[in-house]
């Protein structure tokens, strides 16, 4: 009986001890919940931030996830409350309007009790509801109110974040520092607006900011932050971020989400790179730390730990190169595609007068030699411009002039290398060599989470913000030719040799192995790509095996890329929502029947790419002609070079056929319509020229016009 009342005594200890720890830390738990306080700085940059001038911030990232913000929006410009709009809404949202020179600042609510209304609400939700994004302005506070919290803002801006879909907030201040102290702990969700960098632009007027002024600025809000921070309780969590940009100067701005044990970078689920997240992912962010969930309507990811840095300096100075390297690729894309659409029609003009002109001896094989060089160079150039990021070039002193002096470098020694050995007597050999080197590099790099294409002026761009992993349009456009290519390259070398089947055989295993890097979720997560590239590897394989192309062939092979892009969707939307791409969450937007809006939005933009890019629709342009009338068409320009060239290499009309196909499929079924074929083409035809001249040079040796070739 003893020891039975002892066991039970001991049991009833056991228990009553598990359940008291339970309830300490049920207790424990809730008295240590306590507000997301959310400050948005437009503007705030990280080389803003030094321990001198800023040092309230500089203690708070020394215990925060640290990152750079994507702000961009609706328009090419973000102003402050197009910021405000879009955390508002978890999606890309706008006030609506033109774009200004500088922008301005929100206009304040109108008072309803302690809180807040913000005027003409209603029809700033249903505008965003009818865009191209079809944003639902108000999600945020929404959330929150339905998960039984309350919400405050504290200035203009943050009334335009923090408004539930009737436009309110439950408390408002003008300023944060008429926000009384015990009003904090009273709330879920504060959103604060710390504008002192927006106002100095706006006082300076057309006059620019100087260094001085916009140095004062941030002083300022360091000195406005320090008071909110004194006042938080201790459970408080905090995020500060630069929501917008303020003039049209685009840029990446600061994000830092506190607590944390030490400086960590943070990262998304939206861009899968180490310190960057969206402005999107703020909403998640602010959720979550929250404990309230997510609506559907949210794009954005929570953020999660990505490695840490050394030290809080070290972060900002990464972050802050990160940004110089966007803001000058950025800026370099526009002057290097009018560069790049003049050398390729140069490059068009000295092809049909190489010829079309009847040069005798040594001089003509000169000008062919010269001509299929340049045109190797061209194709090169894609390329090239990914190589360049092995470089620091964003540290020079003169980053720009590096950075194209580098991508000129670069484009000669892969063609030296094309044409270094005994391969560069062949007609299709030496560009074979430029493709296959694409082609690796290409796929190598998206494999190992695309650090090349990232910041190339060909390759995507996070202050832009139209990718952030995967292959960018172009990117996959040149991939997808090097792959056809190259592919026709090594159906030459085994048709030559007596083995047609064989040929075939490695035509579509290389392009079976090309789509599942371009399918895969985790590597090129290509939805469109994926549609337009089956038809082109198949057109591939039926020319080198000798077989008629049908209608049929085309239609079968668009089903089959449906087939497979749909099924890697769809296994991506079964992984944990962390870890799902772009293709897993449109896989859900179709089961919710939700996917309409994307659909459309991309039609409207394949539609007009053609205005949008003037620089690749004139390469496209000029490329097909090129080809019809100086290569197709051999009786008008006296050169049969063409012909040619598929007599001494009938694999080449095979390279170039799928080629065609995919970029013109890829013009149908891509967002970016045109870039697709201009990119292609200003690959495939250099390289369908280079193999021209080669195979007319070669004709005329053989026809003893021209001094055979030695060495």
């Amino acid at each position: 009986m003893g020891r039975r009342l002892l066991a039970l005594v001991f049991l009833a200890a056991l228990f009553g001890g598990a359940l008291g720890s339970r309830t300490a830390h049920a207790t424990a738990a809730k008295s240590t919940a306590g507000p997301v306080v959310a400050v948005g700085v437009p503007g705030l940059r990280w080389d803003d931030l030094n321990p001198r001038d800023t040092p309230n911030l500089w203690r708070l990232a020394g215990r925060a996830g640290l990152a750079n913000v994507s702000t961009y929006t609706v328009s090419g410009v973000t102003c402050p409350v197009d910021g405000w709009l879009t955390v508002s809404a978890g999606q890309r949202a706008s006030l609506g309007g033109s774009e200004p020179v500088v922008c301005g600042l929100p206009s304040p609510p109108s008072p309803s009790g302690a809180g807040a209304v913000v005027p003409g609400f209603a029809e700033i939700r249903a505008r965003n509801l009818r865009g191209k994004y079809a944003a639902s302005v108000g999600s945020l506070g929404t959330a929150i109110h339905r998960a039984g919290g309350l919400t405050m803002a504290a200035g203009p801006g943050a009334a335009f974040a923090a408004a539930d879909d009737r436009g309110r907030v439950d408390f408002y201040a003008p300023a944060p520092e008429a926000v009384p102290a015990t009003r904090w702990a009273s709330v879920r969700l504060a959103v604060v607006d710390v504008e002192d960098i927006q106002r100095a632009y706006l006082r300076a007027g057309s006059a620019a900011v100087t260094r001085t002024q916009r140095a004062a600025a941030v002083r300022q809000v360091d000195r406005r932050l320090a008071t909110v921070l004194t006042t938080l309780p201790a459970s408080a969590k905090v995020l500060v971020a630069g929501v917008s940009d303020t003039t049209r100067r685009n840029s990446l701005h600061v994000v830092m989400a506190a607590p944390a044990l030490r400086p960590e970078y943070l990262t998304s689920a939206s861009t899968r790179r180490q310190g960057l997240v969206t402005l999107t992912d703020l909403t998640a962010g602010v959720l979550s730390a929250a404990d309230v969930p997510v609506p559907a309507a949210v794009i954005g990811r929570a953020w999660h730990p990505d490695g840490r840095p050394a030290t809080v300096a070290a972060a900002a100075d990464s972050l802050g190169d990160a940004n110089r390297a966007a803001e000058i690729s950025r800026h370099s894309m526009t002057p290097f595609w009018i560069a790049f659409m003049a050398g390729q029609l140069l490059l068009y003009a000295a092809g049909a007068l190489a010829l079309r002109r009847n040069w005798q001896g040594g001089r003509r094989r000169r000008v062919l030699a010269a001509t299929r060089t340049v045109a190797l160079c061209g194709a090169a150039g894609p390329l090239a411009t990914y190589l360049v990021n092995l470089l620091p070039w964003s540290r020079s002193p003169h980053p720009v002039t590096t950075m194209l002096a580098c991508v000129a470098a670069f484009d000669a020694l892969l063609v030296a290398a094309a044409l270094a050995g005994r391969w560069r007597r062949g007609v299709i050999a030496p560009g074979t060599i430029i493709a296959a080197l694409t082609m690796v590099t290409f796929a190598v790099d998206v494999m190992t989470g695309a650090r090349l294409q990232w910041n190339s002026v060909t390759g995507y761009n996070p202050i832009i913000a139209g990718r952030f992993y995967g292959f960018a349009n172009i990117a996959f456009a040149a991939y997808a030719t090097a792959v056809l290519f190259t592919a026709a390259g090594l159906a030459h070398l085994l048709v030559t040799r007596g083995h047609r089947r064989s040929a075939v055989i490695v035509v579509l295993a290389l392009g079976a192995a090309a789509e599942v890097v371009t399918a895969w979720p985790d590597w090129g997560a290509k939805f469109g790509g994926t549609i337009a590239f089956i038809p082109g590897i198949v057109i591939t394989a039926l020319i080198v095996a000798g077989r008629r192309i049908s209608p049929v062939h085309v239609v079968g092979c668009v089903v089959a890329g449906v087939v497979v892009i749909g099924t890697s969707a769809f296994v991506d939307h079964l992984r944990p929502p962390a870890r799902r791409t772009h293709l897993g969450e449109f896989a859900g937007q179709v089961l919710n029947g939700q996917a309409t809006t994307v659909m459309t939005r991309k039609a409207d933009a394949m539609l007009r790419s053609v205005g949008h890019s003037p620089e690749l629709t004139i390469l496209t342009v000029a490329a097909l002609l090129f080809l019809w009338l100086a290569l197709i068409r051999p009786t008008r320009w006296r050169a049969g070079a063409l012909e040619m060239a598929y007599g001494q290499a009938p694999a080449l009309r095979a390279g170039l056929g799928g080629a065609f196909a995919t970029s013109m499929i890829g013009f149908l079924v891509e967002d970016s319509g045109i870039s697709v074929p201009g990119i292609a083409l200003a690959i495939a035809v250099p390289l369908t020229l280079a193999a021209a001249v080669r195979a007319l040079a070669i004709h005329r040796q053989a026809a003893g016009v021209l001094p055979s070739e030695r060495g």
